[in-house]
């Protein structure tokens, strides 16, 4: 297999993960080709299309259904990671994981397969990670296995908070560099840039993880609902006001009746935001959304039938002769 570095973007459900890709990619990282590996838990591929038509992705790989630490096949992600490799001749793979991903066992894997890892990049959510972290023992695992972390969404804590969570991260990882992130907006080169030398800083070597670690994702579920229809953008944002507590992230696209350009809506643990995306004008039709949480099937029908109530009306075709 070639020697191409790898880095692995992890971080819980809805801490940013996609958008701090995005921003990176926009941007570029100079002349390097990059392969994006997008491992999504529900069987719908939302979040690789945000980087639809950029011109600094090489190639765009979604592997959904499964955790590729945990439950995709062993062989066949080997398989495809070779042949990305040969079809795509990337300077730098970069796989984001899914939220519930234990890094251990993915770097485990790598390994076996003899890719080097580059750095673990971990993106850390300011607003919910303390309360998260006490009922998701997988938030720990992803911040101590990382080289950086990302703390997302400072702009919406108070400092004494973003201080605080930055002595927490320190004591769970003191050897990681840890950056403050609006936005997505960090530097791309110092996280992605393939072959960049590590900071000279003393950071200790990563943990090691041997092939048979245990994982596990307990009770975390996903369901997905599609529609060939769109959605009623205000009725749909008083759904989203209303999703049950055992949901922590959805995610989706529709298309509203009348309008050209689809809408990206974004559910994190009581957040949410609806947002035009004009680049994926007449490549969106009706209505894609994955939902993901703890325990989740026992809402699931309820959730599908309040969301079936926002759909716009089926057109009716009108009855008689022509005059």
């Amino acid at each position: 297999m070639r020697d191409v570095p790898c880095n692995l973007l992890t971080g819980f459900l809805g801490s940013g993960k996609t958008t701090l890709l995005r921003q990176v990619m926009e941007r570029g990282l100079g002349d390097a080709r990059v392969a994006i590996v997008m491992n999504e838990i529900g069987d719908i591929g939302i979040d690789g299309r945000v980087f639809d038509g950029l011109e600094s992705v090489e190639r765009m790989v979604e592997l959904s259904s499964g955790c590729v630490c945990c439950s995709i096949d062993e062989y066949a992600f080997g398989t495809a990671y070779q042949e990305l490799l040969e079809t795509a001749r990337p300077d730098l793979v970069i796989i984001e994981t899914t939220g519930v991903a234990e890094p251990g066992p993915i770097l485990a894997r790598l390994g076996g397969m003899g890719v080097p890892c580059d750095a673990v990049i971990t993106v850390v959510d300011a607003v919910g990670f303390e309360a998260l972290a006490a009922r998701e023992p997988v938030l720990e695992l992803q911040v101590r296995a990382a080289d950086f972390l990302v703390i997302s969404k400072v702009d919406l804590v108070s400092r004494d908070t973003a201080r605080l969570l930055e002595e927490q991260l320190a004591r769970f990882n003191p050897r990681a560099r840890r950056l403050r992130a609006v936005h997505g907006d960090v530097p791309g080169g110092l996280l992605f840039g393939a072959g960049l030398a590590r900071p000279s800083s003393p950071r200790g070597a990563r943990p090691a993880y041997g092939a048979g670690s245990a994982h596990t994702h307990g009770a975390i579920e996903s369901f997905s609902f599609t529609s060939e229809r769109g959605l009623d953008p205000d009725a749909f944002g008083s759904f989203l006001e209303t999703l049950p507590e055992p949901i922590y992230r959805a995610k989706g696209l529709f298309l509203p009746a009348g309008e050209e350009a689809p809408r990206l809506f974004q559910f994190t643990c009581g957040r949410w935001e609806l947002r035009a995306v004009p680049r994926l004008r007449g490549a969106v039709r009706g209505t894609r959304a994955v939902f993901i949480g703890r325990a989740i099937g026992r809402v699931e029908q309820a959730v599908k039938a309040d969301l079936s109530l926002c759909l716009e009306p089926t057109p009716t075709k009108k009855d008689g002769c022509e005059p």
